[in-house]
This record gives C-alpha cells, structure tokens and sequence, in this order.
C-alpha cells in the first residue's frame, strides 16, 4: 500500500542518516583520542564539566528546531559520558 511504502522510504532515510551519524561520531571518538593524549600529558582530568557545559548550550545556539533542543542536549550529554568512558578505558590500556 502507498502508506506502507511511505513508512519504507522514511525508515530508508532513517538508515541514510543513521549511517552518516555514526561516521561523523567515529570522527568525534578520534578526536576524543586527541583530546585525551593532551589532557594525559598535562595530567588534566577527563572530566571537564565546563567544556560539556559550553557543548551544551552550543547545541541549543545552533539548533534550528527549538523543540527538539532538549532531546538534542541529552542525546550530546550521553555522548559525552561515553566520550568520558572511552578516555578512562584508554588510559587503563598505559
């Protein structure tokens, strides 16, 4: 049915996103790796709430969609928490 084929094709772009979103989080894990390196060297936490405080409201800044800025800050706070966990499992590794 025509309904059954909209459902299909919006689940397709689900996917589409879906793919490009983990891409672009492999990128932002690297970059946590760099992040971590320097902070290690420096012997700096990894934990930096302002930083994740400056993330968040930047999240609300560049969002265009104001009603979804909400769900965006949580989808990012839990990004960031397993940003944190990555870092703490690669210093166990030294």
């Amino acid at each position: 049915s025509i309904m059954e084929e909209q459902l299909a094709q919006a689940r397709q772009k689900i996917n589409g996103i879906d793919q490009q979103v983990v891409r672009l989080l492999e990128q932002r894990f690297a970059a946590v790796v760099e992040v971590n390196d320097y902070k290690r060297r420096h012997q700096l936490p990894v934990l930096d709430s302002q930083r994740e405080k400056q993330v968040l409201q930047k999240i609300s800044d560049i969002s265009t969609d104001k009603a979804t800025v909400g769900y965006l800050q949580k989808i990012f706070a839990e990004i960031m928490h397993q940003s944190r966990e990555y870092q703490h499992d690669q210093r166990k590794e030294d």
